[in-house]
């Protein structure tokens, strides 16, 4: 009876946990939630545009540009990212002279880094078009969407940084009201360039423009208040040990976000060389997987930040109590998105489309890969949590091994030996099986709650 007895206790005290657990989770997963879905719709919204009013072919030329903005927000997000750890110090040791020459900083250096962007974007596209092979059919159409399109990048860099900034300052509402704003005009400003004035797809990068532009006005005009407020005002210049500060907190992550931004070239050029209907299915086949991976990704925060401060209060214990719910967890979502693709595949497919060939690319290419999200999602909770860990050095060399080597290297011999679809697409699910069992073994060996095995 005592032991009956112990046993229950010691499951309702574990029940206890893993439910305390849950609900930090939940408060810190929520908000990465809601940011990543209303970048997402905002993307959406264009492909719902070029839904209504043009056909597959536009899809197309949208997915070949969206190949080089990931090579451009190689750079921008590390400057977003970097801002806010910074910023995130500089507040937590006291010193508001520094946060707010952070601030400035920043800010100002955003100019030069997104006018260059801009006009190299601008100036390359006609080779960037020629290099990946584009099909005659859509170059011209490709070309001018690329330059339009060149003009966002300044606009939403400024807006990420600000966003960033707000945050780590306490403000919330105003950078989630000014993205729910840029959404709401980028969704009527799209319907009126596109559907009313017939501007194709050269009405979808305007109206990004000038709703990204509104949305960083109206968090300047907050922060430029919280400035008015604060005690420490320094003179608004160009720090340059602020500068260097970020270049060497974050050069990792550019180098991780170039080579990332580098593969999805690479891929692109093979992508291209198989049909302008093959290149709709695959366009919208990374639609449809960025979906799905938006709860994953709310994972991330909570697996970073908790891993911490449970590692710092009682070792490995507390860790892998931490790591355990989070991974299954993500697990069961990765589980059920299987049937849920199946089924809700080819009616999204093909409402998107308008045609059944970029639809059977869709599928085909959803169900190789859907079965394998086990492991994406695996790997990026164990990499969050290294993250938080301090482990950076480690995860460059897994990422730059099996995110960049092994994929580009299972890309081509799979691209030569098999072609076609299917064969392009299975560098990722191999690359992501390899990481997760790299990442665990590594993981679950030096934070075992016996420590035997630690390497």
């Amino acid at each position: 009876m005592s032991r009956s007895g112990l046993s229950k206790s010691a499951l309702t005290e574990r029940r206890l946990q893993v439910r305390d657990i849950m609900r930090s989770v939940s408060l810190m997963a929520l908000p990465a939630f809601m940011s990543s879905l209303l970048v997402y719709l905002m993307n959406l919204l264009n492909y719902i545009i070029l839904a209504l009013f043009s056909d597959y072919t536009s899809i197309a030329s949208y997915g070949i540009v969206s190949s080089y903005t990931n090579l451009a927000a190689g750079f921008f997000v590390p400057v977003s990212m970097g801002t806010g750890y910074m910023l995130q110090r500089a507040l937590k040791a006291g010193d508001s002279y520094k946060a707010q020459s952070i601030i400035d900083s920043v800010i100002l250096i955003t100019v030069p880094i997104g006018l260059a962007s801009t006009a190299f974007a601008f100036f390359i596209a006609p080779a960037y078009i020629w290099q990946v092979v584009t099909p005659e059919e859509i170059k011209t159409a490709t070309t001018m969407f690329l330059r339009f399109f060149s003009f966002t990048f300044l606009p939403i860099l400024y807006f990420s940084v600000t966003t960033s900034v707000l945050i780590q300052s306490g403000e919330r509402t105003v950078p989630l009201m000014a993205e729910i704003s840029a959404l709401a005009l980028h969704g009527s400003f799209s319907y009126i360039f596109v559907g009313l004035f017939s501007w194709d797809i050269r009405g979808i990068a305007i109206s990004a423009i000038i709703s990204q532009i509104i949305a960083s006005l109206i968090n300047t005009h907050q922060i430029l208040t919280i400035r008015r407020k604060s005690i420490a005002r320094p003179p608004i210049r160009l720090n340059w040990s602020v500068i260097r500060e970020l270049a060497r907190e974050e050069r990792a992550l550019v180098l991780m976000a170039f080579l990332a931004g580098v593969f999805v070239i690479f891929l692109q050029f093979y992508i291209d060389g198989l049909g302008i209907p093959t290149i709709a299915g695959f366009t919208l086949f990374f639609l449809f997987q960025d979906l799905l991976f938006i709860p994953i990704h709310a994972l991330r925060t909570p697996a970073r930040n908790l891993s911490r401060e449970a590692y710092d209060r009682d070792g490995n214990n507390a860790l892998i109590d931490i790591m355990n719910p989070l991974i299954l967890t993500a697990i069961l979502y990765s589980l059920l998105l299987i049937p849920l693709t199946r089924l809700i595949g080819p009616p999204l497919f093909l409402m998107f489309s308008h045609d059944p060939e970029v639809t059977t690319v869709g599928m085909r290419l959803v169900n190789l890969v859907s079965s394998y999200y086990i492991f994406y999602a695996v790997s990026t909770l164990l990499t969050s949590s290294l993250e938080g860990l301090g482990k950076k050095t480690l995860l460059s060399v897994f990422n730059i091994v099996f995110n960049f080597g092994a994929r580009i290297l299972v890309l081509i011999l799979a691209a030569m030996l098999i072609q076609g679809d299917e064969s392009i697409a299975i560098c990722y699910p191999i690359s992501w099986a390899l990481s997760t069992a790299a990442i665990g073994i590594y993981y679950f060996a030096t934070y075992s709650k016996t420590g035997k095995y630690s390497l």
